[in-house]
């Protein structure tokens, strides 16, 4: 088996892909399915083969629909439950989220303007690992679909927006974070 660089580098997504609330969030039978086959095999397996093994069982497309809920879901109550334990200011999130994003080695940008606080990330080494690895698409939807429910979680008076990402092909990442009044 190949090294599982997923399960060494990313290793906080197993909780989120082996969490007993996932069996509630769909309806749809086949997305059913797919949760349960992703959760029973997630821990056990090479993520990257497992995730390339299911998109050509299921379809990519109905994989990826899976994939996004269970990310989308899982971190905003995550997140809900970080907001409510160390306060949700926009402030807070910076420093649990972005500070220590520097010590692994993302290099990042931060501008104020009034309301608005964007990053303009220039280095991330998760895409750096999903380049080596032929996983951009993937990691995508595993890694960068996590920053809006994120914040939303956290706290759902800042509205989060990005029109880029190293992962797609990007030269940067715009984060961009507004508190509404």
């Amino acid at each position: 088996m190949e090294k599982d660089h997923i399960a060494e580098q990313i290793g906080w997504l197993d909780g989120i892909f082996t969490h007993p609330r996932n069996s509630n969030l769909f309806t749809n039978a086949l997305h059913t399915l797919i949760q349960k086959e992703l959760s029973n095999r997630w821990v056990h397996e090479n993520r990257l083969e497992l995730l390339h093994d299911l998109a050509k069982k299921y379809g990519e497309g109905e994989m990826l629909a899976v994939i996004d809920k269970i990310i989308y879901e899982n971190c905003k109550y995550d997140w809900e439950q970080v907001g409510r334990e160390k306060g949700n200011s926009l402030n807070n999130f910076i420093k649990i989220l972005w500070k220590p994003l520097k010590d692994i080695g993302f290099e990042y940008s931060i501008e104020k303007k009034g309301n608005k606080t964007v990053f303009c990330v220039t280095k991330c080494p998760l895409y750096d690992l999903a380049k080596k690895l032929g996983a951009e698409k993937w990691m995508y939807h595993l890694l960068c679909l996590t920053d809006e429910p994120a914040i939303t979680g956290f706290n759902s008076r800042i509205k989060f927006d990005r029109s880029r990402t190293l992962m797609q092909g990007f030269p940067d990442c715009d984060h961009c974070y507004t508190e509404l009044s």
